[in-house]
C-alpha cells in the first residue's frame, strides 16, 4: 500500500506543518437506513506525491451480503491485466464480488446488498480540480483523490465520496446521483439524464460507416453508401461518418493504420497520428464535405453526424497544426510534437470552437466524439493539474455542441470524469465496441451495455453501439436488445445487406423508432449476477408507454452451457428503475393482474405463478407485461419489437377502449371475457386476443363489449 499523501495546514502566515488526514471514512456510521451523505473536505493547502495524489483512506462498509464493483478492465475484460487508469477506454465491467480487498483500483461505483436488507450506493466524486476513485488494498476498500498533475499542492475542497443506504437498489442509485451532483462544489459539473432533452435525431434509424468499412472511408464510399441508403426500402434517416476522414498528415500511399483492438487498446498505430487540420483528409475527400452534404438532398436522409476526437486525433494535436496560429496560445505541449488545450475553461473552448465549428458550417447536424477518457491520460503527469485540464476540454465540448449541434453520442468515456462532466452530453456509450460476428465480445457487449446503465444512466442515455442485422451469430439479439436500450439505433451492414426482417420491427415506415420511456437496466438479481458463469440467465427491463413493460432474459455464458430462469408479475414494478419520480408516477396503473406476452411464440397469458424457461449459449427471451385494468389489457402492434409503442392512446373504461396508433397497422388487445366489437375489422386471435385494424394518424377507434 502506498503511503498517504500528507496534507498542510497554515498555523501562522507563511508557515506550513504537516496535518494529518482522516485515515477511514466510516460509511456505517455516516449513513443510517435511509440516509445520504456527501463527502467533501474544507479548503486546506495540502501536498500531492509525485503523480498527484491529494488523499488516501480506508473505507469503511456495512455488513453485506452481495456488492457488484464497477471499474474498467476487470475480470472478463477483453484483457484483465491491461490497467489504463485514469483511462477507461470502453472498458466498464459489473463485477460482482465476494471480497473488497483485492477490487482493482479505478473504481467507479458500488451497490452492496446489506445484511438488514437494504442497499448502499457509493460514488467517488469527480470535482472541477480533483478526482476521487476506488480501490482494494489487500485488506479492505481505499478511496483515494487526485489531481494526476505535477502541481506539488492542492489548497481548495476535496470533493471525495457520496453514499445513500435505501430499501430499494435502484432509489439507491438515484439519490446517490442526485445527492452528489447538487452539492454545491460540484456546481456546474453536469446534470441528471431526466433533467436534459433527447435529441429529436436519436428518435430514428441510423447508419454508421465503421464496422463495415473501418478507416478505409473517402469521398466515393461515403457518397455511394449515402445513395445507397437512400434507395433502400429500410428508412434510414441519418448517417454518422465515422473515423477515416481526419487530415492526420499523412498522404500518397502512407500504410494503412491498424484499427483492431490488440490487448484491449487502442493500437500503436492509431497512437501515433495526430490531428493537422479540422478539414477533412485532402486525398480522401478533395472536395471538402460538400459532396458528402449534397448527397442527403431530395433524399429521406435528414442528419448528419460525424465522428471526432477528442483529443483532436488519437496522438493528439499535431504541434505544426493547421487550426489557426491564434489557437497556440490555448494549447500546451504534453509530449514531444504533441499538443493539447491548456487547462482554463477558455481553453478548452477556444479548442472545440475550432474543431467544431468547420463541421456545422458543413452541414453536419451532431456529433459523435471519441476518446474521451483517454485525454486525462494525455494529461497525466505533464500539466500541473490534469483533471482540471480535463475537465476544462469536457466543459468546452459541452458549450460547442450547445451552440453549434442538434446532439452528441459520446464514446470511449468509462471514466468518472467523463460521467460527472457532461452539462449538455445526452447520449454516452455504455459499453466496449459491437464487433461483427464475434460471440465471445456479443456476450460482453449485451451484459456491459446493460449493467453500466445502473450507473452511467443516471446522467445519459446509453448508446449501444451499431449493429451489423447481417451478422449471423446475434443479429437478432441485438436488433432486440436495441429495442430496450433506450438509446440510438443504428446499423452498420452495407446496405446491400440489410436484412429487413430484423430492422423493421424497431421502426414505424417513416424510420421513426419504438422507443422505451428509459433505458432498461438489469432486474435486481442480475445486477449481483455474473452472466459469464452463473447458471442463472441475465435478465433486463425497461418501461412502455401504457404502464407496459418490456424484459429480456439472455445465455451470455462463456465458456457456453445453459441457464436458467423465470418470469413473475413482480418483474415488471421494477421497470421504472430510470424513471424519474415524476416520471414513474405517470408511468404506473393500478392492475388487477398481470398478462405476459411472448414476443417470440406470439403466445399471451396472466402471469400468476413463475414462468420457468431454460435458455441455450447466444440466446435470449423476450416479453411484454401489460397490466390488466377493468379486464382490459394491451399487447399492441406483433410485428414490432415493443409492441405497445405502436399505440399512441389507449384509454380504458369498463366496457370501452378508446385507441389510437401511429401509423396504420393491427394491434392486439387482449380481454379477459366477453365479444369485442368494432366498427373497424376485428377478429379474434383466440386466448381472449383480439386483432384489429387501425388507421393510424391518431385517429380514435373504439372497441366496446357485445351486449
Amino acid at each position: 500500500m502506498p503511503p498517504i499523501a500528507p496534507q498542510l495546514t497554515t498555523s501562522s502566515p507563511g508557515l506550513l506543518v504537516p496535518e494529518v488526514a482522516p485515515s477511514t471514512i466510516d460509511l456505517s456510521a455516516r449513513v443510517s437506513p435511509g440516509g445520504e451523505w456527501v463527502h467533501v473536505a474544507p479548503s486546506t493547502l495540502r501536498l500531492t506525491d509525485d503523480h498527484g495524489l491529494v488523499y488516501s483512506g480506508r473505507v469503511v462498509v456495512p455488513d453485506w451480503i452481495r456488492c457488484v464493483y464497477y471499474a474498467p478492465f476487470q475480470r472478463h475484460a477483453i484483457n484483465p491485466d491491461l490497467d489504463l487508469w485514469p483511462e477507461g477506454y470502453n472498458q466498464c465491467h459489473p463485477l460482482p464480488v465476494s471480497s473488497l480487498s483485492d477490487v482493482k483500483r479505478g473504481g467507479i461505483f458500488v451497490v452492496l446488498e446489506l445484511e438488514r436488507g437494504d442497499y448502499l450506493a457509493i460514488l467517488p466524486l469527480v470535482g472541477h480540480r480533483s478526482a476521487a476513485w476506488l480501490r482494494g488494498d489487500g485488506e479492505g476498500l481505499r478511496l483515494e483523490a487526485g489531481t494526476f498533475g505535477t502541481a506539488p499542492g492542492f489548497d481548495e475542497e476535496l470533493p471525495l465520496v457520496a453514499a445513500v443506504r435505501d430499501q430499494d437498489l435502484y432509489r439507491a442509485c438515484a439519490r446517490v446521483w442526485a445527492a452528489a451532483l447538487r452539492h454545491p462544489a460540484l456546481a456546474g459539473v453536469g446534470r441528471l439524464r431526466h433533467h436534459k432533452n433527447y435529441p429529436e435525431v436519436f428518435n430514428h434509424l441510423g447508419w454508421c460507416s465503421f464496422e463495415e468499412f473501418k478507416l478505409n472511408i473517402d469521398e466515393r464510399i461515403i457518397v455511394s453508401s449515402i445513395r445507397s441508403l437512400a434507395a433502400s426500402d429500410v428508412p434510414v434517416r441519418w448517417v454518422i461518418v465515422d473515423d477515416g476522414h481526419v487530415d492526420d498528415g499523412t498522404r500518397g500511399g502512407a500504410p494503412a493504420a491498424d484499427t483492431q483492438e490488440g490487448p484491449g487498446q487502442v493500437s500503436a498505430t492509431l497512437d501515433a497520428l495526430r490531428l493537422h487540420a479540422a478539414t477533412p483528409h485532402p486525398e480522401k475527400f478533395p472536395r471538402g464535405w460538400q459532396p458528402v452534404v449534397e448527397s442527403i438532398r431530395d433524399t429521406r436522409i435528414r442528419w448528419l453526424g460525424l465522428w471526432l476526437n477528442f483529443n483532436g486525433y488519437w496522438g493528439g494535436i499535431a504541434a505544426n497544426h493547421s487550426l489557426g496560429a491564434e489557437l497556440d496560445a490555448h494549447l500546451v505541449t504534453v509530449a514531444p510534437g504533441v499538443k493539447l488545450p491548456g487547462e482554463s475553461t477558455i481553453d478548452g473552448e477556444k479548442f472545440f470552437e475550432a474543431l467544431t465549428r468547420p463541421a456545422r458550417e458543413a452541414g453536419f447536424h451532431f456529433l459523435k466524439v471519441d476518446n474521451q477518457a483517454g485525454n486525462l491520460r494525455k494529461y497525466a503527469d505533464h500539466v500541473p493539474n490534469a483533471v482540471r485540464a480535463s475537465a476544462s476540454c469536457r466543459q468546452g465540448l459541452d458549450t460547442a455542441v450547445r451552440r453549434h449541434f442538434e446532439g452528441i453520442i459520446g464514446c470511449m468515456a468509462h471514466n468518472n470524469l467523463c460521467a460527472f462532466h457532461q452539462p449538455a452530453t445526452q447520449v454516452m456509450r455504455c459499453s466496449e465496441d459491437y464487433k461483427k460476428e464475434d460471440p465471445w465480445r456479443a456476450r460482453h457487449h449485451l451484459h456491459n451495455s446493460f449493467g453500466n446503465m445502473l450507473w452511467l444512466g443516471q446522467t445519459v442515455w446509453g448508446d449501444h453501439d451499431m449493429f451489423h442485422s447481417s451478422d449471423r451469430y446475434a443479429g437478432a439479439l441485438m436488433a432486440r436488445s436495441k429495442a430496450i436500450s433506450g438509446g440510438p439505433i443504428y446499423l452498420s451492414d452495407a446496405p446491400e445487406n440489410f436484412v429487413p426482417e430484423l430492422i423493421s420491427p424497431l421502426c414505424f415506415s417513416d424510420g421513426r423508432i419504438l422507443r422505451p420511456l428509459a433505458p432498461a437496466v438489469p432486474l435486481p438479481e442480475s445486477v449481483f449476477t455474473d452472466p459469464y458463469e452463473d447458471d442463472n440467465a441475465y435478465r433486463v427491463i425497461a418501461p412502455l408507454p401504457h404502464g407496459c413493460a418490456a424484459a429480456a432474459a439472455y445465455n451470455l455464458t462463456h465458456p457456453a452451457k445453459p441457464v436458467h430462469g423465470a418470469w413473475t408479475a413482480g418483474d415488471h414494478r421494477h421497470a421504472s428503475a430510470l424513471l424519474s419520480p415524476a416520471e414513474a408516477a405517470v408511468w404506473a396503473c393500478p392492475a388487477e393482474a398481470m398478462l405476459r406476452y411472448d414476443c417470440l411464440s406470439g403466445r399471451a397469458e396472466i402471469q400468476r405463478d413463475a414462468v420457468r424457461y431454460t435458455l441455450s449459449p447466444l440466446t435470449d427471451s423476450f416479453v411484454i407485461f401489460s397490466p390488466v385494468q377493468q379486464g382490459w389489457a394491451l399487447i399492441g402492434d406483433p410485428r414490432k419489437y415493443l409492441p405497445p409503442c405502436a399505440v399512441t392512446r389507449f384509454e380504458i373504461s369498463a366496457d370501452c377502449v378508446r385507441l389510437a396508433s401511429y401509423e396504420r397497422c393491427e394491434v392486439l388487445v387482449w380481454r379477459e371475457a366477453g365479444d369485442v366489437i368494432c366498427e373497424r375489422e376485428i377478429v379474434s386471435a383466440g386466448e381472449g386476443l383480439w386483432r384489429v385494424s387501425l388507421p393510424g394518424g391518431d385517429t380514435i377507434t373504439e372497441l366496446r363489449l357485445k351486449r
